[in-house]
C-alpha cells in the first residue's frame, strides 16, 4: 500500500540516516564506494541505494523477493533517472505535495 505524507517522511528520514550510516563508515573503513544497504526482517526486505548527489532510493518488499533483481532494478532507475533528479526538481516536487 501507499504511504501517506507523514508516514512517507518517517520512511524518508529512516533512508536518509541509513545511507548517511554507510557512508560514514565507507570512510571510516576505506571500503570505497557505498553500492546498497540491505536490510532483512522477518516479513520484508528494505533496500537502500545512493544517487550521485548524496540522496538516495529506498524500496520496501516483500521477504520472498527476488533480492538480486530488486537490487539491480533499483541500480538501472538510478542510473537512468539520477541525472535528471536535481536538488531543484526534487524540492519543486516536494513542495507540490499536499500536507
Amino acid at each position: 500500500g501507499g504511504l501517506d505524507r507523514d508516514a512517507a517522511d518517517r520512511f524518508a528520514a529512516v533512508a536518509s540516516g541509513l545511507i548517511g550510516l554507510a557512508y560514514g563508515a565507507a570512510g571510516r573503513f576505506g571500503g570505497g564506494r557505498v553500492n546498497e544497504i540491505i536490510i532483512e526482517m522477518e516479513h520484508a526486505f528494505l533496500f537502500v541505494t545512493g544517487v550521485s548527489d548524496g540522496s538516495c532510493l529506498a524500496v520496501v518488499s516483500d521477504s520472498d523477493c527476488d533480492v538480486g533483481l530488486v537490487g539491480y532494478e533499483m541500480a538501472v532507475l538510478v542510473e537512468k533517472t539520477g541525472p535528471f533528479l536535481t536538488p531543484e526538481l526534487r524540492a519543486e516536487l516536494q513542495s507540490a505535495l499536499p500536507r
